[in-house]
């Protein structure tokens, strides 16, 4: 019966694999998917209602925050000014129950006529000042008007007299030709009364201002009067009193015809303005209409006890919300919130609360889908979108799932079952394969290197025996006639008998060994006795070769724990190998040395060498490197392995130093003294 071939049994392999691994595998992979299909469905369906859930809870939480922002705001230590206002609260209005109003705090850049307070006796004209005037604008004595003033600034306990003195001579002195006089005047009255009015009506700080730009201008000092514009501007900003629409576009009108041209700092300003300006308009038109309150239900929310107004403000200058509420009292509060500020202040005390496991993505968008704030944690495509109710602005709440991690939704109980069924089909099949094909390409390169095992001993084997055989019948058909003859045959008969008996021994103990049945007999061993006795059958083995073998003896007698033959085994093969991978050298040198509690047995030739990568394999079975064997060098490939076993078996190690071309040192390091 003829042996199967390699290729026909890795087809076999490879078929039964695919009837009893791949299409059962197949199979259940298709059931596993059709269940991943209904599971990812379901999955999705609760996802989608978790989703819902969460976002009616945050717009209720906005709704009943309204309710608690209005009351923290409107309490009472709050109206008496003991606390800060929040920045999301453009403008806070109460009116009693008689219908007067007053305007509790507000972020606008100036108010309409009805919450201007009359400040005009604040600096009314006093009648000593008539004559300071009377020598300026009739007279025209600058300098005795001048005096005039200087003296009431240094006499007088009257604030609206000294301020008043004081924006006199400032103008004095620009009318005297005294510019820088008259800048650091009007810095003085910038710097010290910028909240006050002038007239009741002109804003202290804004007039010195617009005249330092002005004396900037007339000297050329272009540097200073960036700067100042940018303060200027920044007073306009933060407006230190309240004045009407009026005086701001005069003020702000002055600045433009002075400032003719501005850097990166002064156009951001001058946007920002007039950005404010937009919605101080707009925020003036929302108080100023009534017709802006809708009575329509989908407007109102209620909370427990207090039914609160909520009306949306859409526009390009702002997105707010208007809340009006009237108390038992018949007190009505109304504010308008800057909602973009507000929702950004609670954002995370509101997700927290909602949710606080950080099991959902957050994202909050304009009408024009700009991103106001969001809370991610991994960044989805699969975004649900829910509009904002109608009493808040026309914006989109996107929200997505986290996915838990792969141990976290395998060990979660239902969820995504089937998934895992087919991940661990298919990696059972890919690892299968894997192995099989592992195990195969392993058991093929085993077959191969067996099948040049069996060759190379065969060889081996053959050429001693065809010599003796040869010999044996000259030697019996009396061809051979002279004695000398004759004994020049028994010693090549001899010499081939004990090559043959090694190559027998060397298979018969590699066989022992891969089984697990090679037994040693420990006793003491002198190792240069033994070596010596080796090399000199070894000398007479080969002197037809040429061959020099040079022994370094060490000086005291080494002694070991070893078996003899196994011994002589390594010596066997280690100079067998030096003397057929010698190439044209003719030179071996063998030591033996004692080292701490060891003893050295090197053996070095100086033929073809060892390359790097065959040193990796060397002492592998049946392994011979490419260059012996393209030299057709005889060897079976177990020589070194049994050197390997047997040293490592004594309780030594076996080193191997070579360069290609320049020759092989094998070292072996044996305990002394047994083991």
């Amino acid at each position: 019966m003829k042996p199967a071939k390699p290729g026909s049994r890795r087809r076999k392999i490879i078929l039964y694999y695919t009837l009893a691994v791949v299409l059962p595998g197949i199979l259940l992979g298709y059931f596993a998917y059709r269940g991943i299909r209904n599971d990812q469905a379901l999955r999705e369906k609760e996802n989608r209602r978790r989703l819902e859930m969460y976002s009616q809870d945050f717009f209720t939480s906005i709704d009943s925050g309204f309710v608690q922002f209005m009351n923290e705001q409107t309490a009472d230590t709050i109206l008496s000014g003991s606390r800060q206002y929040d920045q999301a609260l453009l403008v806070l209005i109460v009116k009693d129950s008689g219908g007067s109003q007053k305007l509790i705090t507000h972020q606008l850049l100036y108010l309409p006529p009805k919450f201007l307070t009359n400040q005009t006796e604040q600096l009314k004209q006093p009648a000593i000042l008539k004559e300071g005037l009377r020598l300026e604008f009739i007279d025209r004595r600058f300098s005795d008007a001048l005096r005039f003033y200087q003296d009431i600034i240094l006499k007088t306990n009257d604030p609206a007299e000294k301020i008043r003195a004081l924006v006199v001579s400032a103008r004095l002195y620009n009318k005297m030709n005294q510019p820088e006089r008259a800048e650091a005047l009007y810095d003085e009255i910038r710097n010290n009364y910028r909240g006050s009015l002038l007239n009741g009506q002109i804003p202290l700080g804004l007039l010195a201002s617009l005249e330092i730009l002005k004396i900037n201008k007339s000297l050329g000092e272009k540097d200073e009067m960036m700067n100042n514009s940018r303060q200027y501007l920044e007073f306009m900003l933060h407006p230190p009193g309240e004045y009407d629409k009026n005086q701001f576009d005069m003020f702000y009108q002055s600045f433009k015809d002075i400032i003719r041209e501005t850097d990166r700092v002064t156009d951001s300003l001058v946007g920002e303005l007039d950005n404010q300006k937009n919605r101080t308009d707009y925020l003036i038109r929302i108080l100023s209409g009534p017709d802006l309150i809708s009575s329509g239900s989908k407007n109102h929310f209620k909370s427990d006890k207090n039914e609160l107004s909520c009306i949306p403000v859409n526009s390009a200058e702002l997105a707010a919300v208007y809340l009006s509420r009237i108390q038992d009292n018949g007190i009505q509060t109304t504010m308008v919130i800057d909602f973009t500020v507000y929702l950004k202040s609670i954002s995370e005390r509101l997700i927290r609360e909602l949710d606080p496991g950080s099991s959902i993505n957050v994202k909050v968008e304009d009408e024009n889908g700009k991103l106001i704030f969001s809370k991610v944690l991994e960044e989805k495509s699969d975004y649900l979108s829910f509009s904002f109710p109608e009493n808040l602005p026309n914006w989109e709440l996107l929200l997505s799932e986290n996915k838990p991690g792969f141990i976290a939704a395998l060990l979660k109980a239902g969820s995504g079952i089937y998934l895992f069924i087919f991940i661990l089909i298919a990696l059972l099949m890919v690892l299968g394969f894997v192995f099989i094909m592992y195990t195969l390409n392993v058991e093929l390169r085993l077959n191969k290197l067996k099948s040049e095992f069996i060759s190379n001993v065969s060889h081996e084997l053959k050429s001693p025996l065809t010599s003796i055989r040869m010999m044996t019948e000259m030697l019996h058909h009396k061809r051979v006639e002279t004695e000398e003859r004759k004994s020049a045959y028994y010693s090549a008969m001899l010499e081939e008998s004990q090559h043959l008996s090694h190559l027998i021994d060397n298979i018969l103990d590699f066989s022992r060994m891969d089984d697990d049945r090679k037994k040693y007999d420990f006793i003491d061993l002198d190792l240069d006795n033994l070596l010596v006795k080796f090399l000199e059958s070894t000398r007479e083995r080969i002197k037809e070769q040429g061959f020099d073998i040079r022994y370094d003896s060490p000086d005291k007698v080494l002694l070991i724990r070893g078996d003899r033959d196994a011994i002589l085994q390594v010596f066997y093969n280690l100079i067998d190998n030096a003397i057929k991978f010698s190439g044209t050298s003719r030179i071996i040198d063998i030591t033996l040395s004692p080292r701490n509690n060891e003893v050295l047995i090197c053996v070095k030739d100086y033929g073809i060498g060892i390359s790097g990568r065959d040193q990796e394999k060397i002492f592998d079975r049946f392994f011979r490197g490419d260059e012996p064997q393209k030299s057709g060098i005889r060897g079976s490939g177990i020589g070194l392995t049994i050197v390997k076993q047997i040293v490592e078996a004594h309780g030594g190690s076996i080193d191997i130093e070579s360069e290609v071309g320049k020759g092989t040192r094998v070292t072996v390091r044996l305990p002394l003294g047994g083991i």
